[in-house]
C-alpha cells in the first residue's frame, strides 16, 4: 500500500452522502483514510453556466487537507462519472483553466476514473468535455510517474436497448456499442491511461449493481499494490 490519501470526486448527479459508503469499502480495502470532495448537484449546474473553476478549487481544497492531516505527499484521486474529468483539471498543466492555473500533478501520485465520459463526439453540449481535452490531453503526466487508470463497465448493450442507445449518443455518433449504461466503454477509456473494463458494472445504482456496490466489485478495478499489505511492485491490471 501506498499510504496515500484518497480523495473522490463525485458525478453530477450525486450528492457527497451517496459516496459515504463507497468512501468505507474504499477505506478497508486500502487501509487509507477516504475523504469525498464536497461537491453537489447544485455546483454542478451553477458550473455549466459560471465554469467549473469553483469546482475544480473544491477538489484542489479537499486534497490538500487530505494531505495536510497526513504524511503522505501525494494523494489519490478516484472521480466517479464527470468527477473524472473535474479530477483531471485539477491535476492540470500550464495552460490555466477558468482563469485560474491548477498543479495537482504534484499532490497527486494517481488517477483512477469510474465511468467518465473522457472521449466524447464534436457535439455542442459536450464543448466544456472539449476543452478539457484541449487543455489536458490524455494521460498528461504519465511519463512525469503520475499513474491513470480509466475503467469502464460493461452492463448494457446500445445495441439491443433503444433506450441505452440514445445515452450513449449523448457522448458518441453511433450508440450501438457496450457501456455501464449511461457512458460507453469507448468513452470511458482516456487515451495513454491504464485501462480495465469490468463486465456486469452499471454507472450507478439506480441501474443496478456500479464500481462501488461492494468489496467484491472494488476489487475487481482497485490496484493491487494500493491495497492494505499489498506490494508496492507491480501496477494496475490494464
Amino acid at each position: 500500500m501506498s499510504g496515500a490519501p484518497i480523495v473522490i470526486v463525485g458525478g453530477a448527479t450525486w450528492w457527497p452522502g451517496s459516496y459515504r459508503d463507497f468512501a468505507s469499502l474504499l477505506h478497508e480495502i486500502s487501509g487509507s483514510e477516504v475523504r469525498i470532495a464536497p461537491l453537489t448537484p447544485l455546483d454542478w449546474a451553477l458550473g455549466y453556466f459560471r465554469g467549473f473553476g469553483q469546482l475544480v478549487f473544491e477538489v484542489a481544497s479537499t486534497v490538500d487537507r487530505a494531505l495536510l492531516e497526513s504524511e503522505a505527499k501525494k494523494a489519490v484521486l478516484v472521480g466517479h462519472s464527470a468527477g473524472g474529468l473535474a479530477g483531471r483539471v485539477h491535476i492540470g498543466g500550464d495552460p490555466p483553466y477558468g482563469g485560474r492555473r491548477y498543479s495537482g500533478h504534484r499532490r497527486v501520485e494517481r488517477l483512477i476514473t469510474l465511468g467518465t465520459p473522457h472521449t466524447v463526439a464534436d457535439k455542442e453540449p459536450l464543448a466544456p468535455i472539449t476543452r478539457v481535452n484541449e487543455l489536458f490531453p490524455g494521460a498528461l503526466h504519465a511519463e512525469a510517474g503520475l499513474r491513470y487508470l480509466s475503467v469502464a463497465g460493461s452492463a448494457a448493450d446500445g445495441t439491443s436497448s433503444p433506450r441505452v442507445r440514445k445515452r450513449y449518443e449523448r457522448f458518441v455518433e453511433d450508440g450501438r456499442t457496450a457501456g455501464d449504461g449511461v457512458v460507453p466503454v469507448d468513452s470511458a477509456l482516456l487515451p495513454g491511461s491504464e485501462s480495465l473494463v469490468v463486465d456486469g458494472v452499471h454507472h450507478n445504482r439506480r441501474l443496478g449493481r456500479w464500481y462501488g456496490s461492494d468489496r467484491e466489485t472494488v476489487e475487481l478495478w482497485w490496484p493491487e499494490e494500493l491495497r492494505a499489505g499489498g506490494s508496492l511492485v507491480g501496477g494496475a491490471r490494464a
